[in-house]
């Protein structure tokens, strides 16, 4: 005896009725770069359904996020655009989740039926920051007797809002028309202290020039800031003074009445400091004992002290 079963398999497919995601998996997945214009489109929501057969309502964005969601998006029947922008920075220091969800609800128009579906967001990071110095302008003063090989500290420094690996930059000294560019350069890349390799010399360079520093992104070397360093060289006490002339010559009329200022033929006796930043004020005085002259200490002025009934030739030692 042959017994013959007909089983009539019924298979229910929801998918393609109006009012549900025409792929699967059942949640569809946005990514939206922060660099998104206000306006532009987002994503077309796979939503099943013709205009004549559904209509969508953009309901909120994740419990989380305090604002409603329409404040960000606006959807046109299936089209999702942007309506304010996303910066991901921003939206990462306010702890607002990422990825996100929103609510899509959507209603059948043949028997107003009401279904939600469900969207994540992932807003993406991207590389639009330039790095930043904290400071236009560095001053940095460095004294003439520092040695060659010393790292000179500095609080040059800069930041980049972009996160990961997109924050992440380096320093570069410029060649710039400076002369003195050569005699420093960065300790590395990642530490903007400077470091000598001329000696320098307060008296013989210009004391005070500008370098330029940048600090350019990694990723994108297009993404950079420039500041400028301010040197200043410091002089040292370090040279003795000096006079104008290495000697000088005095005639003296043996009328000439004492309390009289005398003067060389060379001109009053005048040194200086040679330390021109320092530019020290410097004593006079003579060293070898003679009775007829006197000297101002401060002026370096010559003074007859006595009389001549003679005439007579010496040598007096200066001292300054």
């Amino acid at each position: 005896m042959l017994l013959l079963l007909f089983l009539t398999i019924i298979i229910t497919q929801t998918q393609g009725q109006p009012c549900t995601l025409q792929f699967l998996p059942a949640l569809q997945i946005i990514t939206m770069p922060e660099d998104t214009k206000t306006g532009d489109l987002v994503a077309r929501l796979q939503i099943t359904g013709t205009t004549s057969e559904i209509s969508t309502r953009l309901v909120y964005n994740s419990s989380e996020v305090k604002t409603n969601g329409t404040d960000y998006f606006t959807l046109n029947f299936t089209s999702l655009y942007l309506r304010s922008s996303l910066d991901y920075e921003w939206w990462s220091s306010n702890n607002y989740p990422n990825p996100f969800r929103f609510i899509v609800e959507c209603t059948v128009l043949s028997d107003q039926s009401t279904r939600y579906i469900d969207f994540q967001l992932d807003l993406i990071d991207v590389n639009d920051n330039p790095p930043i110095f904290n400071q236009s302008i560095y001053q940095i003063n460095i004294t003439e007797t520092t040695p060659v090989n010393t790292i000179v500290s500095t609080t040059i420094s800069a930041y980049d809002l972009d996160s990961g690996v997109f924050g992440l930059f380096s320093y570069y000294l410029l060649n710039t028309s400076s002369p003195y560019s050569s005699y420093f350069q960065l300790v590395s890349p990642k530490n903007a202290s400077l470091l000598l390799l001329k000696p320098l010399d307060y008296n013989s360079m210009t004391p005070n020039f500008n370098l330029t520093i940048s600090a350019q992104d990694d990723a994108n070397s297009s993404l950079s800031s420039q500041a400028i360093l301010s040197i200043h060289i410091i002089d040292v006490d370090t040279l003795n003074p000096a006079f104008l002339s290495t000697s000088y010559n005095l005639n003296i009329s043996i009328n000439t009445t004492a309390g009289s200022e005398v003067i060389p033929t060379q001109g009053r006796i005048f040194a200086y400091d040679q330390d021109l930043g320092i530019n020290a004020t410097v004593i006079y005085s003579i060293l070898t004992s003679n009775p007829y002259l006197s000297i101002n200490n401060f002026t370096g002025v010559l003074t007859l002290q006595r009389e001549f009934n003679t005439t007579m030739l010496f040598d007096l030692l200066i001292k300054v």
